[in-house]
């Protein structure tokens, strides 16, 4: 079996490509082959000068072995180990030292399940229905922790509990009693009354509150990401922080339970940063938060055979992803947050729609935080598909499904704790995940659906004409080394109507333009273009139409 996807990531190009349980992923300056036990790293020019790889737990050197003329083949790997790789590379001229890390697959299950507390349109499934936990999502959580068997590992923003022995303090005291090791992290500015609630032999750490600080806005939960058995570690994320109106309602919120031991690692290390040691016990003198941090963690992991990212606030360049993303999309762009204060997310939305891309789609809430970017987008996107949220509670959502209606291109859905904000940028502490996969990215889309049209939002289906569309034109080669031919085959032959085809890279920037009377077969010339990702924009009287195209 063999399939190939293509999204962005740095900016980038990713493609990646899965062949009999071996995966391929384009990132940055090389391409990484993915099994368990080894890793392949091919660099897209000549090799390096210099490069050498490390185990990130041990620093001890991994088996490199030489290949070709510039391939590195990183052998006798264990399942779920982070590496490290350092190398010198020349970029204009220069000479430039980097550092990557990767994360071999693990042997795990990589079952993902994904709960809301509000009810969702299941009316758009496409096979899974998405759940509704309504006030039950705290039952949830309290259910996998009572499962946990070794360590725990909390990072949780804000907090409540009935008490010290019901509700989620009730199960993370059980779990510690039972000789769980438990450790928190969390935010020192807000008011969490679940903290004081645990018993007092749980070690704990506050985020600093100096000014240069943002707040610690992560929600995730490690489990046993240590254990022998690779089916056991989970990491929960999302966008649900545990005070009653947030996990019980009236504020909409997810979670996303990642079941997956190379993840609950990348989670751990981003932890660990955090906590300042990799004991049982804190220490404050090695703790970093915000802009304190580094961008330490792999960043693309194999997961059940599906590609997922990782990212953390504020060192990951955490909004360049979610303006890749959007980049990426060939049929739809469907968007549930709190907020959008970036001026950059904004631009994307605005100028994708402005390349003819008109199905993008969004709901946010109804506040209204300095440098608030929603009726600005709202004016500049279709009527009726930029809507408020005037239901009870807090659309809290941090969420964004691309290409829903398009399952031959790469569905995806962007989830976190990162809101779209210059605080999430570039002071707080958060993490967002984008899990390539339709069928999580529709579980997504019939929350996004039930929220949206409750809003008044009018939604598009662009199920039956991708169909014709895909029918009717065609690109190739496709990948190609810059070289390409836009192709008509619809079987009425030559179209008589005037057409524009633009270019655009992954940045929104336009590379390519021509006017044409009609189209048949159109060369397209990108060889003075760098390697990467390309989004074409067929504009005609009467309609548009998108289609991706890799150079390499």
């Amino acid at each position: 079996m063999r399939f190939s996807t293509a999204f962005a990531i740095y900016g980038f190009l990713l493609l990646s490509t899965f062949t009999f349980g071996q995966v391929q992923i384009k990132d940055d300056d090389f391409t990484v082959t993915y099994t368990t036990n080894m890793l392949t790293v091919q660099f897209d020019g000549a090799s390096p000068s210099h490069f050498v790889a490390s185990d990130l737990k041990t620093a001890r050197l991994v088996t490199s072995e030489a290949r070709m003329a510039n391939a590195f083949v990183l052998s006798l790997l264990n399942p779920s180990q982070i590496v490290k790789i350092d190398y010198d590379i020349f970029e204009n001229g220069q000479l430039i030292s980097k550092t990557r890390y990767l994360a071999t697959p693990s042997n795990s299950s990589g079952e993902i399940s994904v709960f809301f507390n509000h009810p969702v349109d299941t009316n758009y499934s496409q096979g899974q229905y998405a759940l509704n936990l309504s006030n039950t999502l705290d039952d949830r959580l309290i259910s996998y922790i009572n499962a946990c068997q070794a360590s725990l590992d909390i990072a949780i923003y804000n907090s409540a509990s009935p008490s010290a022995v019901s509700g989620i303090a009730g199960a993370i005291n059980s779990a510690y009693s039972r000789g769980v090791q438990v450790r928190v992290v969390y935010d020192g500015s807000t008011s969490s009354t679940m903290i004081n609630l645990l018993n007092g032999g749980i070690p704990r750490i506050a985020s600093p509150t100096a000014s240069q600080y943002g707040i610690m806005h992560n929600k995730f939960v490690i489990f046993d990401a240590d254990d022998v058995n690779a089916n056991l570690p989970l990491v929960w994320t999302g966008s649900t922080n545990w005070s009653v109106s947030q996990i019980d309602g009236p504020d909409r919120n997810s979670a996303i339970v990642i079941q997956d031991q190379a993840l609950a690692q990348v989670y751990k290390l981003e932890f660990e940063e955090m906590w300042g040691s990799n004991t049982a016990t804190p220490n404050v003198a090695f703790s970093k938060f915000g802009f304190y941090k580094t961008d330490n963690t792999p960043h693309n992991l194999v997961i059940g055979g599906k590609v997922v990212q990782s990212y953390f606030s504020p060192t990951d360049g955490t909004n360049a992803q979610i303006i890749a993303a959007i980049n990426s999309a060939n049929s739809d762009i469907d968007i549930a947050t709190m907020l959008i204060t970036r001026s950059d997310i904004r631009n994307a939305l605005i100028n994708k729609f402005n390349s003819g891309f008109t199905n993008i789609n969004l709901v946010a809430d109804t506040q209204n935080p300095a440098s608030n970017q929603f009726s600005t987008i709202q004016s500049a996107l279709s009527p009726g598909h930029v809507v408020s949220f005037t239901s009870s509670g807090i659309m809290h959502h941090k969420f964004m499904v691309i290409d829903n209606f398009d399952s031959t291109s790469d569905p995806l859905v962007v989830v976190g704790s990162h809101n779209w904000s210059n605080s999430a940028e570039t002071k707080n502490d958060e993490n967002m995940v984008i899990v390539h996969d339709a069928t999580v990215a529709n579980q997504y889309y019939q929350a996004f659906a039930y929220l949206y049209q409750l809003s008044g939002g009018i939604i598009s289906n662009l199920s039956t004409t991708d169909i014709t569309v895909s029918q009717r034109y065609k690109i190739v080669p496709n990948p190609s080394h810059g070289l390409f031919t836009f192709e008509n085959t619809s079987i009425t032959g030559n179209v008589a109507e005037a057409f524009t085809i633009n270019v655009f890279n992954v940045l929104g920037k336009k590379v390519w333009s021509r006017e044409y009377s009609s189209v048949d077969a159109v060369a397209i010339d990108l060889t003075a273009e760098r390697d990467g990702m390309y989004f074409v924009e067929v504009r005609g009287n009467r309609q548009s139409q998108h289609y991706k195209l890799i150079k390499n």
